[in-house]
């Protein structure tokens, strides 16, 4: 059972497009546009710059460089950060063909591509997609460096962990585990110029971020630390205890009792210098995100960098000792997940449960029906300017009207700029211009801000199970300015 084939990297190239096309399939099969941040990361990859109100611009980049290779439809949009979780099951084989064989290599890899946290970010944009590539590739070379200390593979170290920065700073944490190991257990490195040459390479390489927070008032720095530091408490225990269900059941319910059993079966675990490494670069990210669970709560994908590692380590443990069965039945449990998760509003219809209640997609379905609706409105009042007066209708009709491209500025009379496009735009610049104002609450009194104002359209998206939800959209005339 689990017999690896004579072409072991021939069959994974063909395991990795038959996952790839089946993520493509579902995103067409499921209807859906763009989920509101990776619609505000498209904007953003319209305006490259070298950081963000809540980011830096590593998913940026990502995104320009998938639409100018693949069109800004929602499959070009996400297509390079799809393959970036292709590319991290690779990156885990690697790690683990250098530190057991080639079976661990291909199951870890497989183990990968099956894993239900990345099959779930695998269908989206986010700012894992690039960390968790980085995590990988950092502790690949910095296996290589152990091993042969070439000025090579510590410089490349530098630059991986310079580009992990650039798309998120949990990459930090990554450099704390690497120097704390070699604290720990090869100090000696330290005595080199090596490792301190890759992390300024890795700061030189991060600096033209710090330095558009300096000139912008530190935008991303002061979200970074509200939403780790300065959030308000909701979390406590029952926070803690849903944080780690949501990361068993990311795992698999299998491998991640494996992977418990693994942590607190035996001592003999800590005296074995893989499974210490691979732990090493796993078990303190999860510890700082289930410290900040207890706080203020924490989203499950916050770890995500640690599944990689940690799924190595349980299926060496696994092989190790025989027990291929058990990983059999966790890769099969695991596949089973992922397409109950990839096909569920199919299954919602065959059971006759439609609901937007139901639908984890529902959140991103019915705004490219508003940008169509929106057109005509545009059409009839050109130059009139798109105003909107939160972050997620924005975001959703910037992408839903790039055929139309209007000017477009956020409503914020009390100059808040709390979000990027409070902080990126500013509504004064259009005085004495018409304005298109697209709201989901109650709108402000215009009465103050333009000569005249009407309600011109109420605007329904359908969603699941007869629902939908409403946008109303409103006429300012000549607007005063705030």
């Amino acid at each position: 059972m689990l017999s690896v084939s004579r072409h072991p990297l021939r069959l994974l190239a063909a395991i990795s497009i038959a996952i790839l096309v089946w993520r493509l399939a579902v995103i067409h099969a499921l209807g859906i546009t763009l989920y509101v941040d990776e619609a505000q990361y498209w904007t953003w990859a319209q305006d490259l710059e070298w950081g963000y109100f809540s980011k830096p611009p590593g998913v940026a980049l990502l995104i320009a460089a998938s639409t100018a290779l693949f069109g800004d439809g929602t499959l070009g949009v996400k297509a390079l950060a799809m393959l970036c979780y292709i590319a991290s099951a690779w990156l885990a084989r690697g790690i683990a063909l250098r530190l057991f064989d080639e079976e661990t290599g291909f199951w870890s890899a497989i183990a990968i591509l099956t894993l239900p946290m990345f099959a779930w970010l695998g269908l989206f944009v986010s700012t894992d997609a690039l960390l968790t590539v980085g995590w990988l590739a950092a502790l690949w070379l910095l296996l290589r460096a152990l091993d042969s200390d070439t000025w090579l593979d510590w410089l490349l170290i530098g630059v991986v962990c310079g580009l992990g920065l650039l798309s998120k700073y949990m990459m930090i944490a990554w450099g704390v585990a690497a120097l704390t190991w070699l604290i720990c257990f090869e100090h000696e490195r330290l005595r080199s110029p090596k490792p301190w040459i890759a992390a300024l390479v890795a700061l030189l390489i991060l600096s033209p971020n710090l330095i558009w927070n300096v000139v912008n008032d530190f935008p991303t720095l002061r979200h970074t630390a509200e939403i780790t530091v300065g959030k308000r408490a909701v979390g406590g225990p029952s926070a803690l205890g849903e944080f780690l269900g949501a990361q068993w059941i990311a795992f698999g319910p299998i491998l991640g009792s494996a992977g418990l059993v693994l942590l607190f079966g035996g001592r003999s675990l800590w005296h074995n210098t893989r499974y210490r490494l691979l732990l090493w670069f796993a078990l303190p990210l999860w510890g700082v995100v289930s410290v900040q669970a207890w706080k203020s709560g924490a989203n499950a994908n916050w770890a995500a960098p640690a599944f990689a590692p940690a799924a190595i380590a349980v299926v060496a443990w696994l092989l190790q000792r025989r027990w291929r069965q058990v990983l059999a039945a966790g890769l099969a449990l695991n596949l089973l997940l992922v397409s109950v998760i990839y096909h569920w509003p199919q299954l919602l219809a065959l059971a006759g449960a439609e609901s937007a209640k139901l639908d984890p997609y529902a959140r991103a379905r019915g705004w490219d029906d508003i940008g169509r609706q929106l057109q005509p409105l545009f059409a009839a009042h050109p130059g009139a300017v798109l105003v909107a007066d939160n972050r997620t209708v924005m975001a959703h009709l910037l992408y839903e009207l790039r055929a139309v491209e209007p000017p477009a500025a956020s409503w914020d009379p009390t100059h808040s700029k709390a979000d990027h496009y409070k902080m990126s735009t500013d509504l004064n610049a259009y005085r004495g211009r018409d304005l298109i104002f697209v709201t989901r609450e109650s709108p402000p009194d215009f009465s103050r801000y333009g000569e005249s104002s009407a309600h011109i359209a109420a605007l329904k998206a359908p969603l699941p199970g007869g629902r939908s939800f409403d946008v109303q959209v409103y006429l300012v005339r000549e607007f005063k300015g705030y």
